[in-house]
């Protein structure tokens, strides 16, 4: 007997079993013993996997099959092959996932790919279920994959960017049909289409095709909270886009030359290295090779930078990158393209040619003495060197940081502030042997004057290195 209501089932059923007759038991049930049934006080809640979204519960029956011998079909009814009843206690996933297919690149779209803090969903074990929903997993595959391939491509010079976007797009896509041609069930429909018509499909289907996808936590304005991506388990689902967040990575690195190999050695540590500690255990194979090929090219550099070596340089860049493709081999995923091409030059020119920072000058930074501003300032009281060789610019920064840089808000700038203007009146006091002034700007009787001339002749153009901060960019994928 099938009850609506789970509070009343219990009485009616045992109830059923007292009064019905006694039927012997079924032949060859000898070793089956008899079992009282269990009232449904015993029907348990379960709480499936907490990473597949949205988190539901569903009842299981901790009840006998058997009691003297007979099924107890009265009690609840089984489905073939063990299903619940359709319905019943499943997550609703959607067909698509809701970026899913993604936007064609064009000129109208490629400044909002590449621009700088867009969201980009992260897509794994830990916010797709585990089973039954496979198609789900595939999607998200190739959106990692994209965003992956995408992130170099905005590392490139503007004319570039497009053309490697679009290539990428197209990579993503095919390899995305492949995957769902190898499973028996129905494929996505685009994938049955060929060439053109194929990527005219997914173009259309795209539901952000200008790449503004706000996921909803997003829209909400909720915080992550503290958990990190070397243990995602402690996570809750909406965290987990925002803690696996991972900073930018300049790769490939750029080929040494008698050109670059002052700054490669000087600036050497400036440059990002990523420690073991703080590299992410799954999810982001494509991120940690990369990172660890950058690491052990930073070890080659040392051993050449002591005489600057520009062949012991290229000799350990080489090996580095040769290792960096064996590794991306070896996994299912595809490979940085520029390891398909053949080992040899032919492949290291491709390296070469896509290295975002060919001068390895990322850290070199021109910066404005003249307006004391707060952003200056954090650049000023953080790591960095001055590369300027104007006598006066380092005896300038000291002043100012030393008093100021303890201070904080519009206390620090308008210490800053006070600092310049005591520094160039010093400076135009102190003896001429000291500094040539060949704008002659302390010639000026009227102060206002002088900072002008100060401002626009000497400290609008200052170089200095700087560490990078790390920024979100770049997406999970193998």
């Amino acid at each position: 007997m099938h009850m609506n209501s789970p509070m009343s089932t219990p009485s009616c059923v045992l109830q059923t079993l007292d009064d019905r007759e006694e039927v012997p038991p079924p032949p060859h049930a000898e070793d089956q013993k008899e079992i009282d049934p269990l009232p449904f006080q015993f029907v348990l809640q379960e709480e499936v996997d907490p990473f597949m979204n949205p988190v539901y519960q569903r009842e299981v029956l901790d009840l006998p099959l058997l009691v003297h011998g007979e099924p107890q079909t009265g009690l609840f009814a089984l489905n073939p092959r063990g299903r619940r009843p359709p319905g019943a206690g499943r997550p609703r996933y959607p067909s698509n996932l809701p970026d899913f297919p993604p936007g064609r690149p064009n000129l109208g779209n490629i400044d909002g790919i590449c621009a700088e803090g867009r969201q980009k969903a992260a897509y794994g074990p830990w916010n797709l279920p585990h089973t039954s929903f496979s198609h789900l997993s595939r999607q998200g595959a190739a959106l990692n994959d994209l965003e992956s391939s995408m992130s170099q491509c905005c590392q490139l010079p503007v004319d570039k960017k497009l053309n490697c976007s679009l290539a990428a797009w197209s990579d993503a896509l095919e390899n995305f049909c492949g995957a769902e041609f190898s499973v028996k069930t129905k494929p996505y429909p685009c994938c049955k289409l060929e060439g053109a018509s194929k990527e005219d499909c997914f173009a259309r289907g795209a539901p952000f095709p200008n790449y503004d996808y706000i996921g909803a936590d997003a829209q909400q304005g909720e915080k992550p909270s503290g958990c990190t991506p070397r243990d995602p388990s402690q996570c809750k689902p909406k965290d987990l886009v925002a803690a696996h967040k991972l900073p930018k990575i300049s790769f490939p690195p750029g080929r040494p030359t008698d050109d670059n190999i002052k700054n490669i050695c000087k600036l050497r540590g400036f440059r990002p290295v990523y420690p073991d500690r703080d590299l992410p255990d799954t999810g982001f194979g494509w991120f940690v090779r990369q990172a660890q090929a950058i690491n052990r090219l930073e070890k080659e550099f040392k051993k050449c930078c002591q005489k600057k070596d520009v062949s012991c340089a290229h000799r350990g860049w080489e090996a580095v990158l040769a290792q960096y493709c064996k590794k991306e081999g070896a996994v299912k995923t595809k490979p940085h393209f520029c390891c398909k091409e053949p080992e040899g030059e032919d492949r290291l020119s491709c390296f070469a040619n896509q290295a975002p920072f060919p001068a390895y000058d990322k850290e070199v930074h021109v910066v404005n003495l003249a307006e004391v501003t707060p952003s200056l300032l954090d650049q000023l009281c953080g790591q960095h060197a001055l590369l300027s060789k104007q006598k006066h610019v380092p005896a300038l920064v000291q002043n100012i940081t030393v008093p100021c840089c303890e201070l904080q808000g519009d206390e620090r700038t308008q210490c800053a502030q006070q600092e310049k203007s005591q520094f160039l009146t010093t400076l135009c006091n102190s003896p001429r042997a000291f500094w040539k002034d060949t704008k002659k700007c302390c010639s000026k009787t009227k102060e206002a004057a002088r900072v002008a001339c100060f401002d626009s002749s000497y400290l609008t153009n200052v170089t200095l290195a700087r560490a990078e901060q790390p920024l979100p960019p770049t997406e999970p994928t193998e």
